[in-house]
This record gives structure tokens, sequence and C-alpha cells, in this order.
């Protein structure tokens, strides 16, 4: 027994100096599509991706995106699988550790058994046994099962804040939708009262004989156009408003407004040039390196499992013929060190690190892909913000010009200068140049928006 003892503790000693023997090769990140300057890349602290409540300046808002932030369903889903994704690396953190469990038995024997044991014939036997079991990772196969896991959970984390940052980017882009629709609503019923008061002005001119009726019929037709868009525009509001109320997490319900959409403040203050650093804040992009460290570490698992494995398994116990003397019955002591490993397993072992390999590789790709995307996201962002921010002002002096060129139609056809026709065409330029307005402030707006998502959350 004392030389099996020895025997153990030596085994152990020696397998304890050889841990550092990590099969696999050591974790880079990958370099396949670095934008500019990386070296002077360094990984992003992910607390810091949201700070939305610098960028928003409506507090009606940015009360909603708090609420989306506290009652969001898929939020919700995002942050119960982050804390599974815990729980299952603490388990396997804990499969490197030894296992302690209790045995006990209870029953009789026969004579042949039992005289080899306590002595005794056709006696009862009581014993109570400690186990203990350890797994000794020499190759690293449990420490890089622990790293993949971890590597995993920080994967989650960064897929639940690119899920919060685009929440955030989605209720207001929802947001300014909704006051653009009530603004194009305003014009739509400004312009149907005006037109209502041209229709009847002409029906009396009609009546008494001072203009055709095709003059009336158009009119007619003009206020039909404008009755019409309405309907169309409140069925869009409330849609955008039960779409605001899911990611908000309640029942359909109004939207509560706070300022109107020419009086909405943004943190426009961009730097010139966005460095390649802030690329590295987007969470999805943590995502996709987590998740192929992960893999990576998986690769080094499946090496390990092609080399023996150490284990050291222990029983400590009491042993006696009657209950009463158990404790007083003596020890009963094993040690026990195990060595096991693959013979002939024609090449199964080997071509598992192949399949974990090209699952990397897989990894590797979904990262480079999603840096490509996330470049393109970020100059075309970029280039909304410029191109929208022209065509606005464009519009806009264009209806600043469109209501001069209307007061002034509108005097000539009163004296008689000119056809009906002509105040027809500029009422419709008008109307239309005024709902363009409306919708490119909209999304100039979103334009801030998309930049905001692009760069994981603010720049």
């Amino acid at each position: 027994m004392h030389k099996l003892k020895y025997h153990s503790i030596g085994f152990l000693c020696i397998a304890l100096t050889i841990t550092s023997c990590m099969v696999g090769g050591k974790y880079q990140r990958p370099e396949g599509v670095i934008p500019p300057n990386k070296d002077s890349v360094r990984a992003a602290d992910t607390s810091a991706l949201v700070k939305w409540v610098d960028f928003f300046g409506d507090t009606t808002l940015t009360g909603m995106v708090n609420l989306a932030l506290a009652n969001n369903r898929n939020l919700m889903v995002a942050a119960a699988r982050i804390d599974e994704a815990r729980e299952t690396a603490e388990i396997v953190r804990a499969n490197a550790l030894p296992s302690v469990g209790y045995q006990i038995n209870a029953g009789v024997g026969s004579a042949e058994t039992q005289a080899l044991k306590l002595g005794s014939l056709n006696s009862g036997l009581f014993r109570v046994m400690g186990l203990l079991n350890w797994e000794i990772d020499i190759w690293g196969k449990l420490k890089r099962s622990t790293q993949a896991a971890r590597a995993q959970v920080l994967a989650l984390e960064s897929n639940r804040n690119a899920l919060q940052v685009s929440l955030i980017a989605e209720m207001a882009s929802l947001y300014f939708l909704l006051r653009d629709l009530d603004n194009r609503l305003l014009i739509a019923e400004r312009t149907l009262v005006s037109r209502k008061e041209s229709t009847r002005i002409i029906t009396l001119r009609f009546e008494k004989g001072y203009i055709a009726e095709i003059d009336q019929l158009q009119a007619l037709q003009q206020e039909a156009i404008a009755a019409a868009l309405i309907p169309n525009l409140k069925r869009q509001i409330v849609q955008t408003e039960n779409a605001l109320n899911v990611l908000m997490g309640r029942h359909p319900q109004p939207i509560r407004r706070g300022a109107s959409l020419f009086e909405q403040e943004l943190k426009t203050d961009i730097p010139e040039g966005i460095p390649s650093q802030l690329l590295w804040r987007r969470p999805d992009l943590i995502a996709a390196e987590n998740t192929y460290r992960a893999q990576f570490e998986r690769i080094g698992v499946a090496e390990a499992n092609r080399y023996p494995s150490f284990s050291l398994t222990g029983l400590l116990g009491l042993a006696s013929p009657q209950l009463s003397s158990l404790l007083s019955g003596g020890f009963n002591t094993n040690a026990v060190a195990g060595l096991t490993g693959p013979i002939f397993q024609f090449n199964q072992n080997k071509r598992r690190v192949e399949v974990e390999r090209q699952k990397a590789k897989q990894a590797q790709l979904q990262y480079e892909q999603v840096m490509l995307l996330a470049l393109a996201d970020v100059n075309n962002a970029l280039i909304q913000r410029d191109t929208y921010l022209q065509e606005y002002e464009r519009r806009k002096e264009q209806t600043t010009a469109g209501r001069k060129a209307l007061t002034l139609i509108r005097a000539r056809y009163d004296y008689g200068y000119t056809s009906y026709l002509e105040v027809l065409v500029q009422e419709s330029n008008l109307f239309e140049a005024e709902l363009q307005e409306s919708f490119l402030m909209q999304q100039r707006l979103n334009a801030y928006v998309s930049l905001y998502r692009a760069l994981g959350g603010g720049w």
C-alpha cells in the first residue's frame, strides 16, 4: 500500500512538472482586412459603447430609449443567453479541478469474500468511502476548453451590446420617422384647407359664369389629392407608433411627442477623419473576433484528445461488519494513477482536429466579412450625412421660392393674366417640395443615427 502511495505521489509530481506542454498554437488576432493604423489599434472598452444620452437632445426620445432598454424582449433574451453561457463556462472551468464524491454501501456477503476482508463468516458489511478523481491537464485540453467558453461569453456580451446599439438607433429612426409623418400630416391638412377655399371661390365664379367648368373640376381634383394623402399618413403614423411600442415592450398606445422634426438637436461634432480605432468599438466586430478565438481554442482541445490523458483516483473510507463499530473499524485507502489514450482510431482524432480547423477558418472569414461591412457602413454613413445635408438645403430653397411663386401666380390668375392650370402646377410643385423638405430632414437626422450605429455607439 505504501509503495503504491509513493508511486502515485511520484506520478503526480512528474505530471505537474509537464503541465506546460500545451498543444496547439498561440492565439493572434486575424489580420486579413485590418484597417490603416493597425499598430495603434487596441481592444475597445465595451462598457463605454452606448453614449446615446449625450447624442440625442429630445428628452422625450431619451425617455423612450430608456424604456426600450429596460423592457425590450430581444434584449432580455440576449441577457439570458449571456447568463447561460457564464454558467456553462463555470462548469467547464470546474472540470480542471479535482472532483470529490462519496459512496455508502451496506449488505451481506459470502464467506469467501468477507473472510478475506474482515475475517468473519457470513457477516454483514458496512462501508463509507470518499472518492477523489482528478485529470491532470498536461496537454492544455481543459485550459483551452475554459478559454473557449470564456471567449464565447465575451462574444455573447458583444452581441448583446450590438443589439443594444441597434435598438437605440432603431428607436431614434422610428421616432424621427414619426415626427416626419406628423409634419407631413400638418402639411397635407394645411394644403387641404387652402384647396377647399380655392374650390369654394372657383365654384362661385363658375356658377356666375366667370370661368369655365374645367377650372372647377381641376380645383376639385387637387382638393381630392390632398384629402387622400391624409388617411394614408394617419395609417403610417399608427403603424410607426406600434413599432415603437413593440420595441419598448408595451401594448399599442399613442406615443407622446417631444420636439418637432425641425427642432431636433443631435450631437454632430464629429471629428475630421474618422480614426480606425473607432471601428474596434463596434460590438459586432468584437463578437466576431471572440467567436473566432473560441473556435481557435477548440482546435487545441481536439489536438489534445490525440494524446494520452492522465488521471489520479483516490479512495478513503471506513469499513466494518457492524454499523455500531463503523467508526472504529479502521481506514481503507486506495490510490490509483491512470493513463488512457488512443491507439488505433483510423485517423478519427486527426480528422476531428481538421474539422475544428475548418470551423476556425469559417469564423475567421466571417470576422473579415464583418470588418468589411464595418468599413462600408462608416463610409456610407459619412456620405449620407454630407449629401442629405446638401439635398435638404436645395429643397429648402425650392420651398421658399415656391411659396413666393404661388403668391404671384394666384395674383396673376385673379387679375386674368394667366390660366388656372398655371396655378395648379405651382400648387402641386409647392406641395411636393414641402413634403420632400420634411422627408429630407428626417433622412438627414437618420444619417447621423446611421453613423452612430456604424461606429458602435458614438464617437
